[in-house]
């Protein structure tokens, strides 16, 4: 039994271009393989590879690819227990993140190599090596959407883990998240009154790797006025919920607010007891909580591209006109 199908097929000496296996010997490799597929929890994301595993080669593969992937998977989750340091969280992320990257390169230069690209689909090897692709970047997902937060990379979305690492704009995206319901919107109702707090949410529990208020705000009168904005334009509810609108462009626009936020001086530089250095993943981790949401793309896409947050701001009135410190 092959003990890393991922190492095994982009190996060199022993990769799948060496493979010479008959079509009967599949057919008896298959009846003694054993799938054992199960997770320890939920996966975030599901595969919808189009093209079906006709022949025994390529049911073989497939079950070792999905078994290994199995295996990856559950490892990763056990890598975060909760009761861990938010010390060992970020060293078990950096490896993680390290191993499954260098995974996304060698599969480039293998696909590149022995001409295994999307075009040949049809043959055999080529089949293989895209599913083994396809499972490489899942499980690149599953991490970064979990435990993005441990780590300074950028974040990437399904289309540009295509485009940056291979280069490819697919048709049909193959990797899905496991939910295709359509959030709610949610509004508020004029009736609906909101009390600013300043301080931790009482709603809100305040995870280990989280700053608490009075260690992060510096300027909350300021702070406490920009959250009364965000509610009258519909950006929070009035139990500081996220509210999920994509006609409105809220997702993007709470990635405008929390940069504009850190602009603005609204958040402490470092924390004295104990002494720790506060950065702006601190920051994004702390807004994230307290509404009840995940921005981080949003945020590093507008931290990065002022063009595109320029264009945004200016078309949003409340936006320019988020209170400065108030005395």
């Amino acid at each position: 039994m092959i003990k890393d199908i991922f190492t095994s097929l982009l190996s060199i000496t022993k990769g799948i271009h060496k493979d010479s296996t008959s079509e009967r010997a599949y057919t008896e490799l298959n009846k003694k393989l054993k799938i054992n597929t199960s997770y320890k929890t939920t996966p975030l994301f599901s595969i919808n590879f189009t093209e079906r595993d006709l022949g025994s080669k390529r049911k073989y593969y497939k079950k070792l690819i999905d078994i290994e992937a199995s295996k990856k998977f559950n490892k990763l989750i056990d890598s975060f227990p909760e009761n861990a340091t938010e010390h060992e969280h970020t060293f078990n992320y950096q490896i993680i993140f390290n191993e499954f990257k260098q995974y996304l390169i060698e599969v480039d230069e293998y696909i590149e190599k022995y001409n295994y690209d999307r075009t040949t689909i049809q043959e055999e090897n080529t089949y293989v090596i895209q599913y083994l692709k396809t499972n490489i970047i899942w499980l690149y997902l599953e991490l970064q959407e979990r435990f993005a937060e441990f780590g300074e990379e950028d974040i990437f979305t399904i289309e540009e883990i295509y485009k940056f690492y291979f280069n490819e704009v697919l048709d049909e995206i193959e990797i899905i998240p496991y939910s295709k319901k359509e959030p709610v919107i949610v509004t508020k109702e004029d009736t609906t009154p909101f009390r600013p707090i300043s301080n931790d949410l009482p709603q809100r529990p305040i995870k280990k790797n989280i700053l608490k208020y009075n260690n992060i705000v510096k300027d909350s009168k300021s702070f406490s006025r920009a959250e009364q904005i965000m509610f009258e334009a519909d950006i929070i509810d009035k139990d500081y919920n996220f509210v999920y609108n994509a006609a409105k462009k809220n997702k993007s626009i709470l990635g405008i607010l929390y940069f504009l936020f850190i602009q603005k001086g609204y958040f402490n530089s470092i924390r004295t007891t104990p002494f720790k250095k506060i950065k702006n993943t601190d920051i994004v981790k702390f807004l994230n909580n307290r509404y009840n949401t995940d921005a981080r793309k949003q945020f590093k896409i507008f931290e990065n591209d002022a063009e595109k947050r320029n264009e945004l701001i200016s078309n949003e009135y409340f936006l320019q006109n988020l209170p400065n410190k108030i005395r």
